[in-house]
């Protein structure tokens, strides 16, 4: 504990020695989690192990106030709770005090960020003078924060890079589960009020570290695209495979990836091409979600996968499940577990059709507890989207191209 207290206050100190010049070319936000640092990159701040997730410090406010929030690259905005707040969730830091804060200004029901039509949804509910949110988490939007929309200064750590009417939600209330280690989201998702949007960024990019890691990540936002040569490849990188990105009127702030399907043990699964589709109802399709670990099928997919993984598991020691994870094992070094790629569709136009993401161990199992390893798939009941989980992605550099519309993936880049 006296360690964390002196890392808190080092990064309080260190707030005081920034200079504040114009903005780089590239613009570093240390990523909080167990991970391999980027040589080349600015960030290197310590980092902390926040349970299964990834999160940041946002320096806010006038002087600088520190929230600690988690990153997600489908929300809309970004929000960290305020005070005062009766009707808050718990939290285990202090949230953002608007009172000390000398910059800070609410954002009017009838201004031209309140009345922007992609965040209808949104700031539907705004009345009065103050532009009033609510943003929706998880497939079945079990969980909801509502609050203010504000502006006020935001300071990138590591960056030398000081944003003025940074527009942010303050958080007066929430229903559903939230995370006690937080204060609020980093929204990374589509939209005009997302943080690579206000940064006018053309790529933004991190790396989903392991868990078991002991070095800091970093996510950087660019200003230019990342340089494709004649041959569809990323200049610099001859690893990297590029997956096309797709929109959905149903889910407007998420990042859809163009999916083919699965394979085991180099046979691909039985699984037909609607099952990744969006639907009559748009309410499919496949997402990446770094604020969930594990990969979630729809029925009609899992199905197919688990008869595959039934007919291959014979030669396992099996262990009973964890919390939905159907096939666990006691971690022996007997087992062998299955070759499992993901199968995209290719999002450079001169490539092949499609592109291929096998799964190394790390990636592949979930660890819930010491001595059992289950694989990383999960049934998901109650929607049609597939959601694949940030474990599938560690040690992967995810670079979003946001002029171009594609995710390029650089296999043990972090």
């Amino acid at each position: 504990m006296n360690i964390l207290i002196r890392y808190f206050f080092w990064i309080i100190l260190s707030t005081l020695h920034l200079s504040h010049s114009a903005s780089r070319s590239i613009i570093s936000i240390p990523l909080y989690q167990k991970g391999i640092q980027h040589p080349q990159k600015e960030a290197t701040t310590d980092i902390y192990p926040i349970d299964n997730a990834y999160a940041i410090f946002l320096w806010i406010g006038t002087p600088v106030q520190v929230v600690l929030v988690t990153v997600d690259i489908g929300s809309p905005i970004s929000w960290s709770q305020c005070d005062p707040c009766n009707t808050c969730y718990p939290m285990q830091r202090p949230p953002f005090n608007i009172r000390a804060s000398s910059t800070f200004k609410e954002v009017g029901s009838y201004s031209d960020t309140c009345l922007i039509p992609m965040m209808r949804e949104v700031f539907g509910n705004s009345t009065g003078w103050t532009c009033r949110y609510n943003v929706k988490y998880g497939t079945n939007h079990q969980s909801h924060s509502f609050g203010l929309m504000v502006t006020d200064t935001l300071i990138l750590e590591r960056s030398n890079t000081e944003v003025k009417n940074f527009i942010i939600g303050c958080g007066d209330s929430y229903e559903g589960p939230f995370m006690t280690q937080f204060t609020g989201v980093l929204g990374l998702g589509r939209g005009p009020l997302s943080v690579q949007s206000q940064l006018k960024a053309k790529a933004f990019s991190f790396c989903p570290v392991s868990q078991g890691s002991d070095e800091p990540s970093s996510l950087e936002f660019y200003d230019t695209p990342p340089e494709i040569n004649q041959h569809g490849v990323v200049v610099g990188d001859n690893s990297s495979i590029m997956v096309a990105l797709m929109e959905n009127s149903g889910y407007p702030f998420h990042y859809f990836l163009q999916f083919v399907g699965i394979s085991v043990d180099g046979f691909m699964l039985d699984i037909q091409s609607r099952v990744w589709g969006y639907g009559l109802n748009y309410d499919g399709g496949v997402i990446m979600d770094i604020g969930t670990m594990l990969t979630y099928l729809p029925t009609d997919a899992y199905s197919v996968f688990r008869s595959e993984i039934l007919r291959t598991d014979h030669n396992r020691t099996k262990t009973s499940g964890y919390e939905g994870l159907e096939f666990c094992y006691k971690d022996d070094s007997p087992n062998v577990f299955p070759t499992i790629e993901l199968h995209f569709e290719n999002g450079n136009i001169a490539g092949q059709n499609f592109v291929s993401y096998k799964l190394n161990n790390n990636q592949l199992l979930f660890v819930p507890e010491e001595g059992i390893v289950c694989l990383s798939f999960a049934e998901g009941k109650t929607s049609a989207l597939t959601v694949i989980g940030s474990n599938q992605f560690q040690g992967t550099l995810l670079m979003f191209d946001l002029v171009n519309q594609i995710l390029v993936l650089t296999f043990n880049k972090c």
